[in-house]
């Protein structure tokens, strides 16, 4: 959930939990729409004969080599601000 800090903080405990309880309610519902509308593009797309596979061992490195340079990028331009975003993100994945 991102929402300015100060001013979440400032909302009371009940308004706070109602807040973040709709934010977690509206992520398992976009979460749910996305796979589904993904299942449905894909059978759209086979439906009219194109054929989808996996991508190669070799595309999926080079997608992450390339994917590493811009989060690099990304990091020098985005400072302490991008740095602090970057630690939360991985934090969530584990």
């Amino acid at each position: 959930m991102l929402v300015n800090k100060k001013a979440f903080d400032a909302l009371d405990a009940s308004t706070q939990a109602a807040l973040t309880k709709a934010a977690a309610d509206a992520e398992v519902r976009g979460w749910k729409v996305s796979q589904e509308k993904n299942d449905w593009y894909k059978k759209a797309l086979t439906d009219k004969g194109m054929k989808i596979v996996a991508p190669s061992p070799k595309l999926m490195t080079d997608m992450r080599q390339v994917g590493s340079i811009m989060l690099s990028d990304w990091q020098k331009k985005a400072g302490a601000d991008g740095e602090a975003i970057l630690a939360a993100y991985n934090k969530s994945k584990k």
